[in-house]
C-alpha cells in the first residue's frame, strides 16, 4: 500500500510539473515602411526542425498577436500577410527562465512578394471588430458570387432582406450606404442591388458611427469597400455565370409570360499600377429572374355607410408573381502620386437597372358575415387582376479627392462628389371578369374581350447631388490625433407623378388627370464635426461632436385630392392647401467610443452616438398610387425628421486562431415614422380599400444582443457563426392605430457559414439564415429561413482558373409573408394576410480567370488609406 501511495505522489507531482511547464509567446506585427501595424497577419509556431505548425493565431486590428499554452522547448515562428514577404524567427528557446517572451515589433518588408508561392497557415476571419465597427469579409461568402451586395449582405447577423430586396439592421430600415468611405443620396436598395459581390474587398456594419461621419440614419451605416490592386503590374479578372431552374421553368396562363429563375452574369476587372500611378476599371452585367407565387387574402369591414353595412368585403387571390432585376455596372479610377506625401483620386460609376414584378392574381370577391367566412348569395364576383410594375433607372457618381500628408504628422483631405440618378416607375393595373384558366388579351380581342377597367401610373424623380468635404488630422506624439472637418451637401430633386385611365373600349387614354401632381425637393445640410481620440495606458477613446443646419423645401403643384386623402386619417387643423413645406433645424450630434484592452486577448468597447433620420422623398411625395387592387399609398410632405439614441457594448476575446465576440445595443427613437393603413371607401373600389401614408406619431425601442464566432479548424475549415436576439417594441398614436397603439416581440435571427478546405484545389461552402417573425406598427412580419450551398474548384495546374457550382434554397424554404390588420374596441376592421413563395433550388455555375503579368509585384501605399 505504501509503495502505490508514492507511485502515485510521484505520478501527481511529474503530471502537475509537466503541467506547469507552459510559457507564451506575443508581440506585435508591423509594416516595416510605415510602421503602422498590421492586423489579421498568420503567426505559426513550429518546433525547431519540424515544417508542421504546432500552434498559431491571429494577429488583432492593433496588429497584436499571444500564443499561451507553450510546452517548453525550441522553436521556430512564421509571420505571413497577403502583400507582404514571409518572416522567420528562429531560436525561440522557451524554459522556466525563460517563459514569457515578448518579442516586440516583428517588422513585414512591404516591398515584394511571391504572390503565387505564398501560402497561408491559418485562414484570417470572416469577420472582425474594430473600435467603430464590424468587418466582414465578402470573399468567405461563396454563395453570393455572381450577385450583388445584397446577397453578401443577407448573410450577416442582424441584417434582413426581405423579398422586396429592403433592408434592415436591427429592424431598422433607416440607414445610409457608404460607397468606399462616402455617403450616398440614392435609396439603399437600388444602390446595393448595382454592386457586384465579386467587386466587393469587404463590408462594414457601423451600428454606432462617430462623429467623422454624417448623423443620417438611425440604423447607422453599411459601408462597401470594393476591390482595389495595390501592388504593381497588370492585374485582369474575368469571371462568368450561368444559373436556372429548367426542370421549373413554365409559362403562365393568364398572360403567355414565361415563369423561369434563369440568370446570367459576366464581368471584367482590370488594375494596373506602376510607379505613381494607379489605373482601375471594372464592368458587369447581371440578369436575374425569379419565379414566384402570391397568395393574398383580405377584409374590409363594411360600416354603416356602405349597402352591405355590417359585413365584411373579402378579396382571395392567388397567382404567379415573377420578378426580375437587369443591371449594368461600370467603374473606371485613378490614383496619381504627384509626390511623396500627396495623392489625387478619381473615380467614376455609371450603372443601369431595370427591376420589377407581375401579379397574375386570380381573385374571388364577395361579401361574408364573419371574416373567414362564405360568401352570402349574389355577392361573388370572380376576376383576374395583372398588375405590372417596371422600375427603371441610370445612376452615376464622380468622386474627386486630393490627399496631403506632411512631415509632421498631420494630413489634409478635400474631397468632391457628384451624383446624379433618374429613376420612373410605371404600375399598371388591370381589371378581367374571370372566364375560366384561359389566355386573356388586351384589347381588342372579339374572342376573349376588353378589361373592365385600366389604370396607368408614371413617375419620374431625377437627382442631383453635390457633395464637398475638407478634413484636417493632426496626430500628436503620444499617439492621440485630432480630426476636423466641414461638409456642405446639396440635393435636387424634381418629380412628377400622373395617374390615368384608360378607355376599355378603344384602348385610348381617357385623360382622367385628377390625380396628377409634381414635386421639387431642396434639401441643405451644412456640417461641422470636431473628433479628439487618443489613448491613456490601456484605454483608448474617441470622443466627437457634429453640428448639422438642415434648409430644407419641398413644394407641389396640386393639392385638390389633399382633403379627399388626409381627410381619412382624421387630422385636424392641417391646411389642405397648403403647397410649400420648409424646415430649418440646426441639431447636434454628440458621439463617445472607448476601448479597454484587458489583456491580449480581450477586448472591451462601448461606443454611443446620437443619430436622425430625414425621411427619404417617397414617403413624403403626395403620389397618389395604386399598389394593387385593394391598396392605394400616398407619402406626406407635412413628415419631420426622428432622431435616435444608439449605444453598443462589446467583448471581443481571441483564444488561438479563434475569435469570440458579444455585442448588447440599444437604440431608442422619439418621433417615429410609421405607415399607417386607413379604411376608405370612396376610391372607385367595391366593398372599399386600403389606404396608407405615413406619419409621426410614436416611439421605438430595441433593446438586445449580438454574437460572432470565429473558428478555424486546423486551418482546413473557417467556421462563422453569428446572431441576435432583442426586443423590439414600438407606441404609437391610439387614434391611428387604435388597439394596435402599443405592441413588441422578441426577435432573433442566426446566421452561419462554413468553407473547407477538402483537399487544396477543392473548397466548400454552405450558408444557413434564419430570422424570426417581427412585430410591425399595425402587424407582423413572418419568420423566414435559407440555405445555401457552394463547390469551389481552382486547379493546380491551370494557373489563374477558378470553377464553382452552387444551389441556393438548398431546402426550398425561400418565403416571405405577414398580415396587416387592425381591430377597434376589439372588432376586427381590416386584414391583408400575404404570402409569397419565391420557389427556390437554384443551380448556378460559373468560372472565373485571373491574369497577373508578373510573379512579384510591388505593394503600393495609398495616404488616404491610412488617414481617411
Amino acid at each position: 500500500m505504501r509503495k502505490i501511495v508514492i507511485i502515485a505522489c510521484i505520478f501527481m507531482f511529474g503530471a502537475l510539473t509537466g503541467f506547469g511547464q507552459k510559457a507564451a509567446v506575443k508581440g506585435i506585427i508591423v509594416d516595416k515602411t510605415t510602421n503602422e501595424s498590421i492586423p489579421y497577419a498568420t503567426v505559426a509556431l513550429l518546433k525547431a526542425g519540424d515544417e508542421t505548425a504546432y500552434a498559431g493565431s491571429v494577429s488583432t486590428e492593433n496588429g497584436n498577436f499571444s500564443i499561451e499554452d507553450i510546452p517548453y522547448g525550441s522553436y521556430t515562428m512564421s509571420v505571413s500577410f497577403i502583400g507582404y514577404q514571409s518572416h522567420e524567427l528562429t531560436g525561440i528557446n522557451l524554459s522556466s527562465d525563460n517563459k514569457n517572451i515578448d518579442l516586440g515589433k516583428i517588422a513585414l518588408e512591404p516591398d515584394v512578394i511571391g504572390i503565387e508561392t505564398v501560402e497561408v497557415v491559418a485562414a484570417s476571419r470572416t469577420s472582425s471588430n474594430k473600435i467603430d465597427r464590424k468587418t466582414y469579409q465578402a470573399a468567405d461568402f461563396e454563395t453570393a458570387k455572381g450577385g450583388t451586395a445584397i446577397d453578401v449582405l443577407s448573410k450577416l447577423p442582424s441584417v434582413s432582406v426581405s423579398s422586396d430586396n429592403d433592408i434592415s439592421v436591427r429592424g431598422s430600415s433607416d440607414f445610409v450606404v457608404y460607397l468606399n468611405g462616402k455617403p450616398t443620396n440614392t435609396s439603399a436598395s437600388l444602390l446595393l442591388g448595382q454592386i457586384p459581390s465579386e467587386n466587393i474587398q469587404n463590408i462594414d456594419i457601423i451600428t454606432v458611427p462617430s462623429s467623422r461621419y454624417d448623423a443620417q440614419g438611425k440604423g447607422g451605416i453599411i459601408n462597401i469597400t470594393t476591390k482595389r490592386n495595390t501592388t504593381s503590374g497588370l492585374t485582369v479578372v474575368a469571371t462568368g455565370m450561368l444559373g436556372g431552374t429548367p426542370w421549373k421553368n413554365e409559362t403562365d396562363v393568364f398572360s403567355n409570360q414565361e415563369r423561369d429563375n434563369n440568370r446570367i452574369n459576366g464581368g471584367l476587372n482590370l488594375n494596373y499600377n506602376m510607379n505613381r500611378v494607379s489605373l482601375l476599371g471594372a464592368v458587369n452585367y447581371t440578369n436575374r429572374h425569379n419565379k414566384g407565387i402570391g397568395d393574398i387574402y383580405t377584409y374590409i369591414y363594411q360600416d354603416e355607410t356602405q349597402p352591405n353595412s355590417g359585413t365584411y368585403y373579402i378579396l382571395d387571390g392567388m397567382g404567379a408573381r415573377p420578378k426580375w432585376d437587369e443591371n449594368f455596372y461600370t467603374n473606371l479610377g485613378v490614383d496619381f502620386k504627384p509626390g511623396d506625401n500627396s495623392q489625387l483620386s478619381a473615380n467614376y460609376q455609371y450603372s443601369r437597372r431595370h427591376t420589377g414584378r407581375t401579379a397574375h392574381y386570380k381573385y374571388n370577391t364577395y361579401f361574408s358575415n364573419s371574416t373567414n367566412g362564405a360568401p352570402i348569395d349574389g355577392t361573388l364576383y370572380e376576376l383576374y387582376n395583372p398588375n405590372e410594375i417596371h422600375r427603371k433607372g441610370h445612376f452615376q457618381n464622380v468622386t474627386l479627392d486630393y490627399f496631403w500628408e506632411s512631415t509632421n504628422n498631420s494630413a489634409l483631405n478635400i474631397s468632391f462628389l457628384y451624383e446624379n440618378s433618374n429613376l420612373d416607375q410605371t404600375i399598371d393595373n388591370k381589371e378581367f371578369t374571370y372566364d375560366n384558366d384561359r389566355l386573356y388579351y388586351d384589347y381588342n380581342s372579339n374572342e376573349h374581350g376588353n378589361p373592365v377597367f385600366h389604370s396607368y401610373q408614371l413617375d419620374e424623380t431625377p437627382l442631383d447631388a453635390y457633395r464637398f468635404e475638407i478634413n484636417y488630422q493632426k496626430d500628436f506624439d503620444n499617439e492621440s490625433s485630432l480630426n476636423l472637418g466641414a461638409v456642405s451637401e446639396l440635393v435636387r430633386l424634381d418629380g412628377i407623378y400622373e395617374y390615368d385611365t384608360v378607355n376599355v373600349n378603344t384602348g385610348d387614354f381617357a385623360g382622367y388627370d385628377y390625380f396628377n401632381n409634381t414635386i421639387g425637393l431642396n434639401r441643405d445640410i451644412y456640417a461641422a464635426f470636431a473628433e479628439f481620440s487618443g489613448s491613456a495606458n490601456k484605454l483608448k477613446y474617441i470622443l466627437g461632436l457634429r453640428i448639422e443646419y438642415l434648409n430644407q423645401n419641398m413644394s407641389v403643384s396640386s393639392t385638390r385630392y389633399f382633403e379627399e386623402v388626409y381627410d381619412v386619417f382624421g387630422e385636424i387643423g392641417r391646411d389642405f392647401n397648403e403647397k410649400e413645406f420648409e424646415q430649418n433645424k440646426l441639431d447636434l450630434f454628440p458621439s463617445l467610443h472607448l476601448s479597454y484592452q484587458l489583456n491580449d486577448a480581450n477586448v472591451l468597447s462601448l461606443a454611443a452616438s446620437h443619430r436622425i433620420n430625414r425621411p427619404p422623398a417617397k414617403d413624403m411625395a403626395p403620389f397618389l398610387y395604386r399598389r394593387h387592387q385593394e391598396i392605394f399609398e400616398m407619402g406626406d410632405p407635412l413628415l419631420e425628421p426622428e432622431y435616435s439614441w444608439n449605444a453598443d457594448l462589446t467583448y471581443n476575446h481571441l483564444f488561438g486562431k479563434h475569435n469570440f465576440s458579444l455585442t448588447g445595443f440599444v437604440r431608442s427613437t422619439s418621433n417615429a415614422i410609421y405607415r399607417v393603413n386607413r379604411l376608405d371607401y370612396s376610391l372607385d373600389n367595391q366593398g372599399g380599400v386600403l389606404l396608407r401614408s405615413f406619419t409621426n406619431v410614436g416611439t421605438q425601442l430595441a433593446t438586445g444582443g449580438e454574437l460572432g464566432f470565429n473558428f478555424d479548424i486546423m486551418s482546413k475549415v473557417k467556421l462563422f457563426v453569428g446572431g441576435s436576439v432583442y426586443q423590439f417594441s414600438v407606441e404609437s398614436n391610439e387614434s391611428l392605430f387604435g388597439d394596435q397603439s402599443s405592441s413588441n416581440s422578441v426577435n432573433w435571427d442566426a446566421k452561419t457559414n462554413l468553407n473547407w478546405t477538402i483537399i487544396k484545389p477543392l473548397k466548400f461552402t454552405l450558408d444557413y439564415s434564419y430570422k424570426s417573425g417581427s412585430v410591425t406598427p399595425q402587424g407582423e412580419d413572418l419568420k423566414f429561413q435559407m440555405m445555401n450551398a457552394a463547390l469551389n474548384f481552382t486547379p493546380e495546374k491551370l494557373q489563374g482558373l477558378n470553377f464553382y457550382a452552387k444551389m441556393l434554397d438548398v431546402i426550398g424554404t425561400n418565403q416571405a409573408g405577414g398580415y396587416t390588420g387592425a381591430t377597434a374596441n376589439g372588432m376586427a376592421v381590416f386584414q391583408r394576410d400575404w404570402v409569397y413563395d419565391y420557389e427556390g433550388q437554384i443551380v448556378e455555375i460559373g468560372a472565373s480567370f485571373t491574369f497577373n503579368q508578373r510573379k512579384e509585384q510591388t505593394k503600393q501605399r495609398l495616404i488616404g488609406d491610412k488617414y481617411f
